[in-house]
């Protein structure tokens, strides 16, 4: 019998809306640090990694041990389907072994993400390993043994079909993700976590020696002829007692000794992670920009402006996370990681998001002070035509209160001098409002021309 391991890592997206709330509510971010330490994983190389490692406590498992687990025996139950049958003849339902095929939820409070990942495990019998990995019909896609176990769990289009097994375990992930984030939409149905279509990142841990030269070349031809792409390999290790071949979407791993299993697993599930939240993050910044662009008021700037904090912080988190991953991992960061991490242009795409996002930064900055400029602008114009509106009323108020036509008369009655000071009171009185008047006539035509 050849055991074989098969992990497949999901991300799961949480909406961008949702996301940046989780970001500004500080006190729930800090509620959840600690309140998932007891609960176990039941995926192997994480419980490994995890004891080992004690920079990645932050790995938390989100199911605890009272949580009821959806039963691995469904999938022998789906497995019998002839929809799952490897090239529409080989039932692979026999061959499970359900005490050993788990899954965990993965959560990390400093990021605020979740993945899921699953753990196959079978017992392919030597004499039929050959007719199970060379099985695939020419008339019908995707029914290989790679891409056969990858339909249990992965969705390539929205109407395509998934296991029953998974559908459950999506659905309590999903829900558990609502709980946890606090985000549950009940009016209108509305979730704000999902697992996309082609989500899903495949390993194969193959328990069989390095020398056995047929078992290792069906592995190898059935993950090559599985991929979309024709000779997307790279041989990452290979000598006599493991092989590491890091394709594109199939991956395998083949090696006698498990000790090769927990050291390259969390391998393959960091540089999946580090992958999807690199694009995640260039995804928020694309948003962003447009909310920006459609709502382009100063108070939709100012506030975004503080969100972007926010995510110069976690791609500055992510970078870091990535390089404690490569000193947790010793040599194997440059004879392995480094050949993968090149391959999926990692380093370059975590230094573009950074970049981008402190550009980005920069431009709501600027774009902020412009609006600020053109909003003082305004309130200068407003005040400018109050006060003028003002002025217009003292003259009105001067003209009521001193009754300058009662005045008038009073003087010519009592034949005042020119030279009394009734007679230049009198000229005062008229004279001013005139000016007044002039002066704003004045200001009116010198602003005018001078805004130009």
């Amino acid at each position: 019998m050849v055991k074989i391991r098969m992990m497949c890592v999901q991300p799961i997206e949480v909406s961008v809306e949702q996301y940046e709330n989780l970001l500004v509510r500080k006190s729930h971010a800090r509620s959840l640090h600690s309140r998932y330490d007891q609960n176990p994983f039941h995926t192997e190389w994480l419980q490994q990694f995890r004891q080992h490692h004690r920079k990645f406590v932050n790995n938390k498992s989100l199911f605890g041990e009272e949580t009821q687990r959806v039963d691995a025996n469904t999938l022998k139950a789906d497995l019998a389907q002839p929809l799952y049958h490897v090239g529409g003849e080989h039932d692979l339902s026999e061959y499970l072994i359900p005490e050993e095929t788990v899954y965990d939820l993965v959560f990390d409070p400093r990021f605020f993400n979740f993945v899921l990942v699953y753990e196959l495990a079978f017992a392919l019998p030597e004499h039929k390993l050959g007719q199970i990995l060379t099985a695939d019909q020419a008339d019908v896609r995707q029914d290989d043994f790679y891409n056969t176990l990858r339909r249990l769990m992965v969705k390539e289009r929205d109407d395509s079909p998934l296991s029953q097994w998974a559908v459950a375990i999506r659905q309590q992930v999903l829900d558990t993700v609502e709980t946890t984030c606090r985000a549950e939409r009940r009016r209108n149905g509305f979730k704000v976590a999902n697992i996309g279509n082609n989500s899903g990142n495949i390993t194969f841990f193959v328990d069989a020696p390095v020398s056995d030269t047929r078992v290792k070349g069906l592995f190898l031809n059935c993950n090559a002829n599985a991929e979309r792409l024709l000779g997307n390999c790279t041989t990452v290790v290979d000598n006599d007692k493991v092989h590491y071949a890091f394709f594109s979407r199939f991956h395998t791993i083949i090696s006698d000794d498990p000790r090769y299993y927990y050291r390259y697993a969390p391998i393959q599930y960091h540089i999946q992670f580090i992958w999807f939240y690199v694009r995640y993050y260039s995804e928020i910044m694309e948003v962003l920009n447009h909310h920006v662009m459609a709502l382009n008021s100063q108070a939709r700037i100012g506030s975004k402006r503080h969100v972007i904090d926010e995510y110069i912080n976690k791609i500055e988190q992510l970078k870091m996370h990535n390089e404690n991953f490569k000193l947790a991992i010793e040599s194997d960061n440059t004879a392995v990681y480094a050949q993968i991490e090149g391959k999926w242009n990692i380093e370059s795409s975590l230094a573009n998001a950074q970049s981008y996002v402190s550009f980005f930064k920069d431009y709501l900055e600027r774009a902020y002070i412009r609006k600020a400029e053109r909003a003082s602008q305004r309130q200068n114009h407003i005040l400018f035509v109050i006060s003028c509106i003002q002025i217009l009323g003292l003259i009105s108020i001067w003209s009521d209160y001193l009754g300058l036509s009662k005045l008038k008369h009073a003087v010519l009655g009592t034949e005042l001098s020119h030279q009394s000071g009734e007679y230049w009171l009198l000229h005062f009185n008229t004279w001013l409002p005139i000016a007044l008047f002039a002066s704003l006539i004045a200001l009116v035509v010198f602003a005018y021309f001078k805004s130009d």
